[in-house]
């Protein structure tokens, strides 16, 4: 049974690109060079929001994980002094490098929803050019599902989320209780209606305050184990590539499935199939 925690002494942050505040296309998480700065300086003002929040709520350590593409995004002089970053990729954890069964609760800053949401901005499952869905234990997961699991598994609650309401919507179904900080409303995959940044880090600040301070009021969402995941590719070829793996099955043309005992297990069994599947030739 989990200890009842009245002030969070470590606070994990795994932050994405493409829920922050005011972002709304490809070109803006890394694709064109001025838009990228652009989302660059958005995305550390978000974080220094939360990172606050979890500071005002009596956080003795905050560590933060750069989970965006190739995961050195954030310049380490912009990010608050008081927390610790954990960037560049490869990681053997990627987007929850360094949590632990240490840390208290676990926060999502600038997540997204699954592909094929409706109205949500940039949505997408770890790859828009190569992933179509991933089912764990035949739940259809999303970044958000994928990785609070895994702060589960450790015994982490999933205590807070920001980003579109579409990601919100999909954190509560799993998380029943989970405080969001929704920062824009998608009208689109590509378009959104958006607070204004300063409006979005005060929101951020004030929410992640909230949720830490009822943190005892959240469970850690875990997946039984052993766990089974099928993951739909986009071509395949894409398939093709991936079924070399000897754990997999493939079910279908674009279909693979695998069973783990562990769930960290499972997730870099995914995560290792999704990176040879993008080696395919494009069709």
């Amino acid at each position: 049974m989990r200890k009842m925690v009245s002030k969070p002494k470590r606070v994990f942050i795994s932050i994405d690109m493409e829920g922050i505040s005011g972002i709304v296309d490809w070109s803006q998480v890394g694709r064109d060079p001025q838009e990228y700065g652009v989302g660059r300086k958005l995305m550390v003002g978000d974080l220094n929001a939360a990172i606050e929040g979890a500071l005002k709520a009596g956080a003795e350590e905050v560590v933060v994980s750069d989970a965006h593409g190739r995961m050195r995004n954030l310049q380490p002089e912009e990010v608050h002094e008081g927390a610790q970053l954990v960037r560049g990729s490869p990681k053997p954890l990627s987007m929850m490098e360094g949590i632990d069964e240490g840390f208290d609760a676990a926060l999502y800053v600038g997540y997204h929803a699954m592909n094929g949401a409706k109205d949500g901005v940039l949505c997408h499952t770890i790859s828009s050019r190569t992933v179509d869905a991933i089912y764990i234990n035949g739940i259809e997961t999303g970044e958000f599902g994928l990785n609070s699991a895994l702060a589960g598994y450790y015994g982490v609650p999933s205590v807070f989320i920001s980003g579109d309401a579409a990601v919100a919507e999909e954190a509560r179904r799993l998380v029943p209780g989970i405080r969001a900080a929704v920062v824009k409303w998608g009208v689109g995959r590509y378009a959104a209606r958006c607070l204004h940044p300063r409006k979005a880090r005060a929101l951020i600040e004030k929410t992640v305050l909230e949720a830490l301070e009822k943190l005892h009021e959240i469970k850690p969402y875990k997946v039984a184990e052993p766990v089974e995941f099928r993951l739909r590719l986009v071509t395949p070829s894409m398939a093709d590539a991936a079924a070399v793996l000897p754990y997999v099955e493939r079910i279908d043309g674009r279909t693979l499935r695998a069973v783990f005992n562990r769930y960290p297990e499972a997730l870099r069994g995914l995560r290792a199939a999704i990176t040879l599947a993008a080696t395919s030739e494009a069709e």
